[in-house]
């Protein structure tokens, strides 16, 4: 054989001889990829449909999460073909799945810009733009591989990850360090008011422990453990990424903000931003509030076109009934923390004990007929003025008597009885 034979016959083996690249053969591998490409498509489905029952209208970042969850699922049918659609919907597939992947770093940076600095968030978002031209890249080196024109896939592969995660895996510290730093909430508590935002610190958690599996995966350090080619943990770090997104759609800032809110509303104490720059002031802030609260309870009532005011004190036998009350203690407190010992109880009707609206029956008090009543039933019952004296309790007799009948507690008195026996009362 001439020494020129050799070269001519490996260029053809490598060159000339046309590579076959098909979905999995072996049992193991093609079991595994198959649950993988399940999973992360009924995963993907269910978030979509529960984030577009969630999302609010008019919100963009609500809306590039749809998109997020919509793009990444057409890549996890390929496995039901055979070449040549096997090859042409791996590859085209391909392209939005990268775009999913390049969206939820533009999600990640939307949601942690409250808490980043303006040098931070731009540089950020300008390294999110930097690494585009490799997605590009990516794109054509899938095509290429599958469509069995060069290998530069299997280069360009093991830097997927570089140019996919760090922004995420930054998103994830810094989270969990502003949590840490600037709220006086640890994540027991965290977790035990909200579980929904548990679920997405765990699934942040992960989404990392998978991304490190994926990249030991491509660089070879699982080669003896799973078949040739296949590689489910890509699949599993998204499907959590997803979830995190879906899971709590506003930014991290507003979601925390509520949960410190309703934990100062249940506790009634402040949890106090610290690194916030409005509350460097000395507690300025909390003093203005104090005081604004104060002028609103001290303002005088209106005056009435008398020139003279309306109070109920100026007319003797009259009072405010516990409704009316009860109503203007809630107006006060509207605006500032209330402990739970101070917040006031429901006002209905249905709360209240027959005794607190019911005149004993031990006393012997005069009772009127059912048409004043009627008459009482119409006014509004904001406004109901209640007379307490001895002259006038038979006024809350009817009152009572008409409540029993509304709520259909009592049956409803004989209209034709115009006058009742009034009870004698005891030596």
């Amino acid at each position: 054989m001439s020494p020129i034979s050799q070269p001519l016959k490996a260029f053809s083996t490598n060159v000339l001889t046309k590579r076959v690249v098909d979905r999995p053969t072996n049992p193991d591998g093609l079991v595994l990829e198959a649950w993988a490409q399940g999973y992360m498509v009924g995963s993907l489905i269910i978030m979509a449909c529960i984030t577009l029952a969630n999302m609010r209208q008019g919100v963009i970042l609500h809306k590039l999460i749809l998109l997020e969850l919509i793009l990444g699922i057409w890549h996890g049918f390929w496995i039901f073909f055979h070449n040549p659609i096997y090859a042409w919907w791996l590859s085209v597939s391909a392209i939005f799945l990268n775009i999913s992947w390049s969206l939820h770093n533009v999600i990640a940076w939307m949601k942690i810009k409250p808490f980043l600095s303006t040098p931070v968030s731009w540089i950020f978002i300008g390294t999110v733009v930097l690494v585009q031209p490799y997605w590009v890249l990516e794109i054509y080196a899938n095509f290429a591989y599958f469509h069995n024109i060069n290998t530069i896939f299997l280069k360009t592969r093991p830097w997927e990850a570089l140019c996919r995660d760090p922004w995420w895996i930054f998103t994830t510290v810094a989270l969990f360090w502003n949590i840490k730093v600037r709220y006086e909430m640890t994540f027991k508590e965290i977790i035990r008011i909200s579980p929904r935002f548990g679920i997405m610190l765990g699934a942040m958690l992960l989404s990392i422990i998978f991304i490190i599996l994926d990249i030991c995966s491509v660089t070879d350090a699982f080669k003896s453990t799973l078949p040739v080619g296949i590689n489910p943990f890509w699949k599993l770090s998204f499907v959590f990424k997803c979830l995190t997104d879906s899971v709590v759609l506003d930014d991290f800032k507003t979601a925390l903000d509520r949960l410190r809110a309703f934990k100062i509303s249940r506790l009634g104490s402040f949890s106090q931003d610290t690194t916030d720059r409005r509350a460097r002031n000395d507690g300025a802030l909390v003093h203005t509030w104090e005081e604004m609260a104060t002028e609103a309870n001290a303002r005088p009532a209106m005056p009435s076109p008398d020139g003279d005011y309306v109070q109920h004190n100026h007319f003797p036998g009259f009072k405010l009934c516990r409704k009316h009350r009860e109503h203007r203690e809630h107006r006060e407190h509207k605006d500032s923390v209330v402990v739970p010992e101070q917040q006031h109880r429901d006002s209905s009707s249905k709360s209240l004990r027959p005794e607190d609206i019911v005149p004993s029956a031990l006393e012997d008090l005069p009772i009127r007929s059912v048409e004043h009543a009627c008459v009482a039933e119409k006014r509004p019952p904001d406004f109901w003025v209640s007379l307490r004296d001895e002259g006038h309790l038979a006024e809350e007799s009817d009152y009572a008597q008409a409540l029993r009948e509304v709520e259909g507690q009592s049956p409803p008195a004989s209209p034709s009885r115009k006058s009742f026996p009034r009870r004698s009362r005891s030596p």
